[in-house]
């Protein structure tokens, strides 16, 4: 008997602790919400007057035929200088790397890279979702400086490794992630550039290292698709 009283006893004091720590629970769930870590609800009603961007992909060559069989992409960088010439639309200047390898797909080895050094001019607009997400389209139009590394025979064949031309590069970026203040977002882009070039492949040797190569087509201009990812830093104010 003794026994049972005591366990209706632990019984009953659980369930009053039980009890206790519920309605503790209820009371802090009724207690106001802090609203300084959420995200503003509202966008700013314009970008920061100066922003650095930054973006970093892998380039996938696309035209011409030629070209998208010699070559793979390594890595493309940008960075930009912008000022704000409008509440979402800005302007400014950038310098880009690219750096392309001959591919594996050649019948026989070759170490050839293509060094691409560009300096463009940039304009976008810059699309809020929410105070913190946004999309950015804009547009990198500029020049390309290529020189050509590692070509075989160029003992023997020697050619020019140079190469100048013009280019344009309309692209899409969303930036998503950020820190509190708003000055930083990080996100992704993916953009499309063509270069006003043909590819020459006398200019690499290119028949001592693949002689199947006359049966792709080089009629075009060359390109490439890109993605990869962006960073927005934003200098000064926001209205």
């Amino acid at each position: 008997m003794k026994s049972q009283f005591r366990i209706i006893c632990l019984v009953c004091a659980l369930f009053s602790t039980f009890v206790a720590f519920s309605q503790d629970g209820d009371d802090e769930g009724k207690l106001p919400y802090n609203y300084e870590d959420r995200p503003p609800s509202e966008p700013p009603k314009s970008i920061h007057p100066i922003s650095i961007r930054f973006s970093g992909g892998v380039p996938n060559p696309l035209t011409s035929r030629l070209f998208r069989h010699t070559f793979v992409g390594i890595y493309e960088a940008n960075l930009s200088v912008n000022l704000r010439i409008g509440d979402y639309l800005y302007a400014g200047l950038g310098f880009r790397n690219t750096l392309l390898s001959v591919s594996n797909r050649n019948k026989f080895g070759s170490h050839t890279k293509m060094q691409m050094n560009s300096g463009f001019v940039r304009v976008g607009y810059d699309k809020y979702h929410s105070g913190r997400v946004f999309s950015s389209f804009y547009m990198q139009a500029g020049y390309t400086q290529g020189l050509y590394t590692g070509a075989p025979n160029y003992d023997l064949k020697p050619q020019n490794p140079k190469s100048g031309f013009a280019f344009f590069q309309p692209t899409y970026g969303i930036n998503f992630f950020g820190d509190e203040a708003e000055r930083l977002r990080v996100g992704f882009y993916g953009g499309y550039n063509y270069m006003l070039w043909q590819f020459d492949p006398v200019q690499i040797n290119l028949k001592d290292v693949d002689p199947d190569m006359n049966k792709y087509g080089n009629k075009s201009n060359a390109s490439y698709w890109v993605i990869g990812l962006e960073m927005y830093v934003g200098l000064g104010k926001t209205k």
